[in-house]
């Protein structure tokens, strides 16, 4: 009996404190497990309310590396399934997710420029008003938001945007893509190609 007591007692605490960390990780999800760490395939964040809704295109993720830095990009990857996508489906001069289902998220374990915009090593969404020569791309401390549903609270949260001049890729892109050339972030879809500078701002 003194050996079952004995045993319980040390259950109970450690049963205690797995519950509390279960609990921290649903309730904040990877937000304060530092980036560096996090990195890795980009895993559902159940800390998040879209993680829940249901997903209509494919998530997937893009990495790179910058002088030894990792830069971890997912994102919802729609197909064009013969539909006009630019002045079509995706309405030029609105606010666009820049991609599918919950916001495209861009996990750095280092400091950046993107395009102009300084940004620190951390967790940031990705979004964009499309033009016809050129689109404005937006970079907001907010990963919570769903689709297209960029509040006043999203915007809030901006940390900064640029302009940058859209090309004409004559190799038809079936499924919104994002990759990498020469250390810039490279995004295809239909008949449009973004080319976004970036360049490590950390030590």
């Amino acid at each position: 009996m003194t050996k079952s007591k004995n045993r319980i007692r040390k259950i109970i605490p450690l049963s205690i404190l797995l519950l509390i960390i279960t609990l921290f990780f649903i309730v904040t999800g990877y937000h304060y497990i530092p980036v560096d760490i996090s990195l890795g395939a980009c895993i559902k964040d159940y800390s998040s309310p879209s993680t829940f809704m249901k997903r209509v295109s494919p998530l997937k993720s893009y990495e790179l590396t910058i002088e030894d830095d990792k830069v971890l990009i997912c994102y919802g990857s729609p197909s064009a399934n013969e539909r006009k996508i630019f002045g079509g489906i995706v309405p030029y001069n609105r606010n666009w997710r820049f991609g599918a289902n919950e916001p495209t998220r861009v996990y750095t374990s280092t400091d950046l420029v993107m395009g102009e915009v300084v940004v620190p090593k951390g967790r940031y969404s990705m979004y964009a008003i499309p033009g016809e020569e050129s689109w404005e791309i937006f970079i907001s401390e907010s990963t919570f938001h769903w689709g297209n549903a960029i509040s006043k609270s999203v915007k809030d949260q901006e940390i900064g945007s640029f302009e940058i001049k859209s090309e004409y890729n004559p190799i038809y892109v079936e499924s919104f893509t994002i990759m990498s050339d020469e250390g810039d972030i490279i995004v295809e879809w239909e008949n449009i190609r973004l080319r976004i500078p970036l360049v490590n701002f950390g030590d």
